[in-house]
């Protein structure tokens, strides 16, 4: 493997299985199944071999972000960025695992994308999408959205033409109930003996019926929609919230709704949080940092009467429940830590300025050298902004210095493990030479060797938590909900030569 390919390969991280975490329901799940991709490929010339890693093809990475930014309006920039952090976009592009890192070449792709106009992108689509993969065109409204009508779509080839659609209808004749007690069974009344609910649930696997949530939001007061907003962080954090608000919301029966906002476009923050709310009528929302304390999101959420529910805030507002942990404290305990160990020269790695989250990390690093005496360096305070490219610029910056620091406290994973690399390529070894440590403990910090020391944020849990409170039927939550942190020492940290 050429040096640099080698490099791009150990600087990009993966996540989990996408297949692991993709609900299949999802509109980009149900169109990636729809495509043909190999005849799609195929028209646009995809005779390439695949990528090393089990990565897709560049022709499939090309038509998938084609398709994307054609489907959301977003041109090359956002496009790449919102790729870092939707799993489902990662998914239609043919990656089997989330990734972290975007190791394509980014000119070569916007000039490819060029070149595959509206018109071109539904010939190719059309195309594909009569081979017929078991699918009904109504199912996919998307197509719509790309300019294709059902009607200019081919029948599929495999699909029983007289295939009759299960109903809750034949859910309630199957079961010899009532069409009311399979709708109660569905959104989980109470009021149904367990005799019926277990006919009606036997019913509804024997068909193989999944129930509209649309329609389950029209036979009760919810919508059965829980959204989660957030800004473009490429890093693990925000699918990790994902994951967990995923895994709730299906033992809960509600979908997930995931939309990204860009917190500094102040003009139209108003109208895409409006517009989001009428569309799709959520029964709760779930922010995330930094948008929690963006308040022109949450006063459109209490003008529309929306709940919502804030994860990691920096900001206390009155009235508004809150999932956190006390990030002060964790990261006054993370330096303390390292201090303890004998480091004098504890560098630090923040967070993006606009987080909450970030500055009562800095905070409590800077709390903990108060305590012990040691005096605050500006030189030793570098700005990170919780990717792993910023982590590899801050970790330049530090080790650069003429009178290294003997430790590196990074506010996220992501970053120290771009310290971390930047430290292997001035050949200093960890711990031996230079101590890391990081905040989270996402998936990055157990794939890197030397493995993170970090601080143990329950991210997933907390997602898990939010989602519980949004779903309760009593419209009592609780004011704040602090989650224990904790600190997982790892071979990434050790007490400096000759302490």
């Amino acid at each position: 493997m050429p040096g640099k390919q080698r490099r791009d390969a150990e600087k990009e991280i993966a996540g989990p299985r996408l297949d692991d975490i993709i609900d299949p329901g999802h509109p980009l799940a149900k169109l990636n199944a729809a495509i043909d991709w190999k005849l799609l490929e195929g028209h646009l010339g995809g005779s390439g071999e695949a990528a090393a890693h089990g990565r897709p093809k560049q022709v499939r990475l090309l038509l998938g972000l084609a398709i994307l930014g054609r489907l959301y309006g977003l041109n090359d920039e956002a496009l790449f960025a919102r790729w870092l952090e939707n799993p489902y976009f990662q998914y239609l592009c043919g990656e089997r695992q989330f990734r972290h890192a975007f190791a394509y070449d980014r000119a070569g792709l916007s000039e490819g994308l060029l070149g595959i106009g509206p018109d071109k992108l539904r010939t190719l689509l059309r195309a594909a999408l009569a081979a017929g993969l078991g699918f009904a065109p109504e199912e996919l409204p998307e197509l719509k959205r790309l300019g294709i009508e059902a009607e200019n779509i081919a029948k599929p080839h495999r699909r029983e033409q007289n295939a009759k659609h299960v109903s809750i209808y034949d859910v309630a004749k199957a079961a010899g109930v009532s069409i009311k007690t399979v709708s109660l069974v569905i959104n989980r009344q109470p009021n149904v003996s367990l005799k019926t609910r277990t006919a009606v649930l036997a019913a509804i696997e024997a068909l193989h019926y999944r129930p509209n949530v649309f329609a389950r939001g029209l036979a009760s007061d919810r919508s059965y929609l829980i959204g989660m907003l957030h800004d473009v962080p490429p890093g693990s954090y925000i699918a990790d919230l994902q994951l967990g608000a995923l895994a709730r919301c299906r033992e809960e029966g509600f979908h997930l709704v995931v939309e990204m906002l860009n917190p500094l476009e102040e003009h139209s923050l108003s109208r895409r949080v409006r517009a989001l709310l009428s569309e799709s009528v959520l029964h709760g929302v779930i922010l995330t940092p930094p948008l929690c304390d963006v308040r022109i999101i949450i006063d459109e959420l209490i003008k529309a009467h929306t709940p919502y529910v804030r994860i990691a805030p920096g900001v206390r507002m009155a009235g508004s429940p809150v999932i956190s942990i006390d990030e002060r404290q964790a990261a006054y305990e993370m330096t303390a830590y390292l201090i303890g160990l004998g480091h004098k020269k504890v560098a630090f790695v923040m967070g993006k300025p606009d987080h909450g989250s970030a500055r009562l990390r800095f905070d409590g690093y800077r709390a903990a050298l108060g305590d012990a005496g040691i005096a605050v360096q500006e030189a030793y305070c570098a700005q990170g902004f919780f990717t792993y490219q910023s982590g590899l610029e801050a970790g330049e910056r530090l080790l650069s210095l003429k009178q290294r620091p003997s430790a590196i406290f990074a506010a996220n994973d992501d970053m120290a493990a771009g310290v971390l690399a930047v430290a292997q390529r001035f050949n200093l070894k960890v711990p031996d030479d230079l101590s890391i440590a990081g905040f989270d403990d996402s998936i990055v910090a157990q794939v890197v060797w030397p493995r993170l020391t970090t601080c143990r944020q329950p991210v997933k849990e907390m997602a898990v938590a939010a989602v519980t409170l949004l779903t309760k039927r009593t419209a009592e939550r609780p004011a704040e909900h602090i989650l224990a942190h904790e600190l997982v020492v790892r071979e990434s940290t050790a007490a400096p030569a000759g302490a």
